[in-house]
C-alpha cells in the first residue's frame, strides 16, 4: 500500500489566495470566496490568455501610454468582445457551474461591493477585487494587449532573422540542372525577378 505523500508546498501567491478565500468566508462573502478560487484557477484564466494572444495582432505598434495612442475601432469592438467573454463566463461560473455557489450575479455583485468598502482589509482580498474590476477597464485591457503585442512582434522578428534553412542543390556542381546556377537561362532568371 503506497504512503500518503505530504502535500505540495503552497507558494507565496497560492497561500495568499488561500487567506483571501478563508478572509471571504469570515466575512460571509461565499459567493466571492468560490469566485476567487476559480477565478485563479488555470481552466478561467487559460481562456482569457488565448483572447489576449489571439487579437495581440490589432494592438501590434501601439505604445503603453494610452493618451500616447489614437485607438482604432477594431481595438474597441475587440474590447467589447473581451468583455463580454468575461462577463458571460463569469456569470455562468457564478449561477449555473454545478460546483459554483448557482448564485445570481446580483448577488456577486453586492457581495464584491461590500468587500470594497471594507477599504481591503485583506491583501489577497484586495488584489482579486484589484484584478475583477481592472478586468473590466478599457485601460488595463489596453496595457494587457500591448504587452501581448510586443511578445508578438519580437516573436515575429526572431523568426525573421534566423538563419534560412538551406535547400538541398538538386545536381552537383559538375553537372548544373536546368535552371540553377550556373547554366546557360540563368541570365533569364535575373531578368524576370528585376535583377540586372
Amino acid at each position: 500500500m503506497p504512503k500518503d505523500e505530504p502535500p505540495a508546498a503552497l507558494n507565496a501567491h497560492q497561500r495568499q489566495i488561500n487567506t483571501a478565500i478563508t478572509f471571504c468566508e469570515e466575512n460571509k462573502w461565499f459567493i466571492l470566496a468560490a469566485c476567487l478560487r476559480h477565478c485563479w484557477g488555470n481552466g478561467f484564466l487559460d481562456v482569457f490568455r488565448k483572447y489576449f494572444k489571439d487579437h495581440a495582432e490589432l494592438f501590434k505598434g501601439m505604445t503603453y501610454g494610452m493618451a500616447q495612442n489614437e485607438h482604432t475601432l477594431e481595438q474597441h469592438a475587440c474590447f467589447t468582445e473581451y468583455l463580454q467573454v468575461y462577463e458571460d463566463r463569469l456569470a455562468d461560473y457564478v449561477e449555473n457551474d454545478p460546483n459554483g455557489p448557482r448564485a445570481s450575479i446580483s448577488d456577486f455583485y453586492s457581495e464584491l461591493s461590500e468587500a470594497k468598502a471594507t477599504g481591503y482589509m485583506d491583501p489577497g482580498t484586495q488584489e482579486f477585487i484589484h484584478c475583477l474590476v481592472a478586468s473590466t477597464d478599457y485601460d488595463s485591457f489596453y496595457s494587457v494587449m500591448v504587452r501581448e503585442a510586443s511578445k508578438l512582434a519580437f516573436a515575429e522578428s526572431q523568426s525573421k532573422n534566423s538563419p534560412p534553412e538551406m535547400a538541398e542543390a538538386k545536381g552537383s556542381a559538375s553537372t548544373p540542372s536546368k535552371g540553377g546556377k550556373g547554366t546557360d537561362d540563368d541570365d533569364d532568371d535575373d531578368d524576370v525577378k528585376g535583377y540586372k
